[in-house]
C-alpha cells in the first residue's frame, strides 16, 4: 500500500492578474499580486498564502501533539513572516526570486514547562509537509500540456 496521496487545484486566470484557485468542493482562493490599480481590492498574494499554508500546518502539528502529550493549550498564535528578494519584470536577466528567510514565532500558553512546549514545536517543524517542502525543497515540474484542459 503505497502512502503516497496526490494534491489537486486547478487555477483559472481571471481579469488582470487576478486568479481563482479552486481546491476540491471549497469555494475558490482568490489570489492575485499587488496591483496598485486604482479601484482594486488586493487578494492574498502566492507567497502570502504559502506562510499562511506554513502557519496552518504548524499549528495543527502542535496540536496533536500537545493533545498526545496530555498539554492542555489555552492559547496559540502563530506569526510566521518572510523576507523576499524581489527585482522589476522588466529586468533582462532576472535575479533570484523567491524568499530569503522564513521565520515563525511560535506563541503557545498552556500549563506545561517551556521545554516541553518547544518540543512540541520541535516535532511539528520535523512533521509538517510545508516546513519540509520550504526546508528540503522538492521536485517541481512545470510543462505546457499537451492539449487544452490537460
Amino acid at each position: 500500500m503505497s502512502l503516497l496521496r496526490t494534491l489537486r487545484s486547478r487555477t483559472v486566470a481571471g481579469s488582470q492578474i487576478r486568479q481563482r484557485t479552486h481546491i476540491r468542493d471549497l469555494p475558490a482562493v482568490v489570489v492575485d499580486e499587488p496591483s496598485g490599480l486604482p479601484g482594486t481590492e488586493p487578494a492574498l498574494e502566492p507567497l502570502e498564502l504559502l506562510l499562511a499554508a506554513l502557519g496552518s500546518d504548524l499549528a495543527i502539528g502542535i496540536r496533536a501533539a500537545a493533545t498526545a502529550r496530555g498539554i492542555s493549550l489555552s492559547g496559540l498564535v502563530l506569526n510566521v513572516e518572510a523576507d523576499i528578494a524581489a527585482a522589476p519584470m522588466d529586468m533582462p536577466q532576472p535575479a533570484p526570486l523567491g524568499l530569503e528567510e522564513v521565520r515563525v514565532a511560535v506563541h503557545i500558553t498552556a500549563d506545561a514547562p517551556r521545554e516541553a512546549l518547544a518540543a512540541l514545536v520541535t516535532r511539528a517543524t520535523l512533521r509538517s509537509p510545508v516546513a519540509n517542502t520550504l526546508h528540503d525543497g522538492t521536485q517541481l515540474n512545470v510543462a505546457l500540456a499537451t492539449a487544452e484542459g490537460s
